[in-house]
């Protein structure tokens, strides 16, 4: 079996969890969804010669811990934004794509505070736009395709959010 094809199957298990994070309602389901799903992507970014994704794949594993811990300083937004950055000016081996991850992942990662699920899902969307052009890139097909699946499932996740605000306001 080839390496593409092997990277693809692998890129298929952690797909589905990440199209399944758009389902999800609370923020610590969402980070904990996520650490397995960045588990099998990196994975896969390895197989597929995406080291750049890969490196934001794991330390983005690592901001997910502190999150779930309470909601991070700005000392430690600063530390994993310079980790990505410092690992992948060393490592990034497809110029201006190659950044596109990681400029995700520092982006989500200045993000990751936000209370409201809505705005997280908007935060979700702008990064997952990011890696399109990416797993295009590294021949990711499925992730490139589950890449569409889950800014269209957090999209729906809104609309869901503000139906049963909208639900609880008029009962109220």
């Amino acid at each position: 079996m080839n390496l593409l094809l092997i990277g693809n199957i692998v890129s298929l298990a952690g797909s589905a969890l990440m199209v399944g994070v758009g389902f999800l309602k609370t923020r610590k389901s969402i980070l904990i969804t996520q650490c397995a799903m960045f588990t099998l992507m990196g994975a896969a970014n390895i197989i597929l010669g995406g080291i750049t994704g890969a490196i934001s794949s794991l330390v983005s594993i690592l901001r997910n811990m502190f999150s779930l811990k309470g909601p991070l300083s700005v000392h430690v937004k600063l530390f994993i934004i310079a980790l990505q950055i410092l690992l992948s000016a060393s490592l990034n081996t497809l110029g201006w794509i190659g950044w596109l991850p990681i400029i995700s992942a520092c982006f989500y990662t200045w993000m990751i505070d936000v209370k409201d699920e809505t705005r997280l899902k908007v935060v979700l969307i702008i990064a997952q736009s990011m890696w399109l052009i990416y797993d295009i890139t590294i021949q990711n097909y499925v992730g490139f395709t589950f890449d569409v699946l889950t800014i269209l499932s957090n999209m729906y996740g809104i609309l869901s959010l503000r139906e049963s605000r909208k639900v609880r306001h008029s009962a109220a």
